[in-house]
């Protein structure tokens, strides 16, 4: 999937949503030719906010959007306001980089079992971990990817299956209960008050992120690719646990054997992935391609990985100044 231009504005003429989009149009217009001294460029910027207007839920989304690009003074202050959805959104949501926990060597078996320890570290919280999720995700969706119904190679398939949490660990990190009231920081309660109606801050506060909600099986090219924001899930309104699979690279689907469709079941008591959670996933991936965000992240990521010493000429300054923008700013 290329960046994408903005199509005719979709909202009703004179409303605020006409005129916000009307300024992306005119940012995007005007920086089509600019040159790319700003972090992320220009035009990232125009269609980052663009496509997040046009896209995001309509009602508390959209009009949250619009309130934060109708008082922008200036079109610097429309960049800035883009790099901080960059920063507080899409890289919330883009894979860390951190190692996956160790796995056992064999999936779990059990099923009351599984059942009623799942349910006590619920209760309790602080015992509920990654690899407990793993066993019970192992076991609701029989050691198998969701995506391609192959089989662990443990229980006997020919792939390796490990679980990916949809709303990332990174994007949980600053949220905590104090006094038996959820805080987060400024990022994460954007992203979750603007684009979800789910409880978030509740529903995954702390070790819940690892509820089975949260959670789904995939095979590790997939899991690469889910994590990257290479591939997403959209669910299909009026059938339940259906979604339409996009990708952000052409044939990638047909090269992992993922059909355009999916729909999840389990013969468990086990709770399937959340659709509200896999939404904000899509939104999120939706938007960085069409907007060129995503391919702007892949770059300075690939960038810093080839630079292990900044030059003493300046000539990668702009290196460090798009890394810098990537920081999610709490």
């Amino acid at each position: 999937m290329f960046p994408v231009p903005f199509p005719p504005n979709p909202f009703l003429k004179l409303s605020e949503l006409y005129t916000a989009y009307q300024r992306c149009l005119a940012l995007e217009a005007a920086t089509s030719s600019a040159s790319h001294q700003h972090c992320p460029p220009p035009i990232v910027c125009a269609r980052l906010l663009g496509h997040l207007l046009r896209l995001a839920p309509p009602g508390s989304g959209q009009d949250q959007v619009q309130r934060e690009i109708t008082p922008a003074a200036d079109d610097m202050k429309l960049k800035e306001l883009a790099s901080s959805y960059l920063s507080r959104f899409i890289c919330a949501f883009k894979r860390s980089g951190k190692p996956t926990p160790a796995l056992s060597e064999h999936p779990s078996h059990t099923s009351s079992e599984d059942v009623r320890q799942y349910s006590e570290a619920l209760v309790g919280e602080d015992t509920l971990d990654y690899r407990m999720a793993q066993a019970a995700a192992g076991r609701r969706d029989d050691n198998r990817c969701m995506l391609t119904g192959e089989r662990d190679y443990r229980d006997g398939g020919v792939v390796w299956v490990e679980v990916a949490h949809i709303i990332p660990e990174a994007a949980n990190g600053n949220i905590r209960e104090e006094g038996g009231k959820h805080f987060c920081s400024e990022g994460v309660r954007t992203v979750i008050s603007m684009f979800t109606d789910a409880n978030i801050l509740e529903e995954l506060a702390g070790n819940l992120i690892h509820r089975l909600e949260n959670i789904i099986s995939m095979e590790l090219s997939c899991r690469r690719a889910f994590g990257e924001l290479v591939l997403w899930l959209k669910p299909v309104e009026g059938l339940p646990h259906t979604y339409r699979v996009y990708e952000g690279r052409h044939r990638l689907k047909r090269r992992m054997s993922i059909p355009d469709t999916v729909t999840f079941s389990t013969t468990t008591e086990f709770p399937l992935p959340h659709p509200a959670y896999l939404a904000l996933h899509a939104l999120c991936c939706e938007v960085g391609w069409m907007s060129g965000a995503v391919e702007y992240i892949l770059d300075i990521e690939r960038r810093m990985d080839q630079t292990s010493v900044l030059a003493n000429d300046g000539s990668t300054a702009d290196v460090l100044m798009g890394a810098l923008t990537l920081v999610r700013r709490c």
